[in-house]
């Protein structure tokens, strides 16, 4: 054969098996298997993205707290509208 039909034969073959696997990723991607995929995936990531804001949330609210004890210890702060009572009251 010549050095020209066997470059045509090995051009062809190499188009259909990108074709083969073009078409192959183009049927997974539309079908159940796939989609399902992509809904776990959004899933995990909203869960891990809530668990993430929630951590930190937590956190802020942990130190406000300890801020606020500190100050009730010192009598710096009140929760209520009656104030600290002194010493001669």
């Amino acid at each position: 054969m010549k050095t020209e039909t066997l470059e045509a034969l090995g051009a062809a073959g190499n188009k259909t098996t990108i074709a083969a696997g073009a078409t192959t990723l183009w049927a997974w991607f539309t079908s159940n298997e796939f989609l399902g995929l992509a809904g776990l995936a959004v899933g995990v990531g909203g869960l891990l993205v809530t668990w993430h804001y929630k951590r930190q949330a937590n956190q802020r609210q942990e130190a406000e707290h300890e801020l606020r004890m500190q100050r009730l210890r010192r009598g710096m702060d009140s929760d209520t509208d009656l104030g600290t009572l002194g010493a001669e009251e």
